[in-house]
C-alpha cells in the first residue's frame, strides 16, 4: 500500500467507483483509529469518531487536493478528536446524591480502557515520534511510506523510530528515560 495507490483510489471513488472506498478504508483505518485513540483514550469513542471522520472526509472530498490523502484524513481525524475531547472536558459529570444535591467532578477518561503500550508511547514520546511508532508498528506502514505521509526524509523516520523504540524499551524494562 502506498500513498500514491490510495490517491488513485480516491480519484476512482470521486469518479464513481464505489469499490474504491473499501480499498481506501482498509488501508487507512488503522492510522485514523490510532490518531483518534491517542487523543480520546477510549476505544468505543474512538470508533465513533473514526466513522464521523470518514463521513466528513467523503462528504468534503471535493476539497481534497490529490497529493496526500492519508495526511489529509489523519489531520481531519486529529481535529475531530481534539474538538470532541475539548467538548467532553468542558462537560461536568454529575452524580445525584440522596438530598437532591449534585456533586460535580472533573472529566476523566477511564483508565481501564487504555492500551498499555500505546499509553506509555503517548506519555513518553513526542507527538511526531508517537505517530511514527503507530504508523510503522501498529498500522504496518513502511518507513518510506511514513516519510512520504509526514513529509520527512526516510533517514529521519528511521532514526526517530529507532530512538522511540529504545525509549519504550527502557521504560518497559524499568530503566526510565
Amino acid at each position: 500500500m502506498s500513498d500514491k495507490s490510495i490517491n488513485r483510489a480516491v480519484e476512482k471513488f470521486i469518479e464513481g467507483d464505489a469499490k474504491a472506498f473499501d480499498y481506501i478504508y482498509d488501508n487507512t483505518y488503522k492510522i485514523v483509529y490510532f490518531v483518534i485513540y491517542g487523543i480520546v483514550k477510549n476505544r468505543t469513542h474512538a470508533q465513533d469518531l473514526v466513522q464521523e471522520t470518514y463521513l466528513k472526509a467523503f462528504k468534503n472530498l471535493s476539497g481534497f487536493v490529490a497529493d496526500n490523502f492519508v495526511a489529509w484524513i489523519t489531520t481531519m481525524a486529529k481535529n475531530i478528536a481534539i474538538n470532541e475531547y475539548n467538548k467532553l472536558k468542558r462537560e461536568k459529570l454529575t452524580d445525584f446524591v440522596a438530598e437532591n444535591n449534585y456533586i460535580e467532578s472533573d472529566f476523566r477518561m477511564p483508565e481501564e480502557d487504555s492500551f498499555g503500550l500505546l499509553k506509555l508511547a503517548q506519555e513518553k514520546l513526542s507527538e511526531d515520534d508517537y505517530k511514527i511508532v503507530v504508523m510503522c508498528v501498529i498500522a504496518g506502514y513502511k518507513r518510506r511510506e511514513v516519510a512520504e505521509i509526514l513529509n520527512m526524509p526516510i533517514s529521519t523516520v528511521t532514526y526517530r523510530l529507532q530512538s522511540a523504540l529504545e525509549i519504550l524499551k527502557k521504560n518497559i524494562q524499568g530503566g526510565g528515560v
